[in-house]
């Protein structure tokens, strides 16, 4: 699902998108990781692609859901 979160930076305001689902955030054919737009930029993404996840981050997630020690 797509997330969005209000920030500030000094006196302007941001969203950051993002998708919990490990997803890219898409507009108009670009993918990202994730986005932070002025706020007053209106943009909107919808949900691509899984993020790939490399073999070693995957392993660790793995064994901390199994229980194992993280080291």
């Amino acid at each position: 699902m797509i997330v969005t979160e209000n920030f500030k930076v000094g006196e302007r305001n941001f969203i950051r998108t993002y998708s919990d689902a490990g997803r890219y955030v898409v507009r108009d054919g670009a993918e990202y990781s994730e986005a932070c737009d002025p706020e007053e930029s209106g943009r909107t993404y919808t949900e691509g692609d899984l993020m790939p996840v490399d073999d070693a981050e995957a392993a660790e997630i793995l064994n901390i859901i199994l229980g194992g020690d993280s080291e």
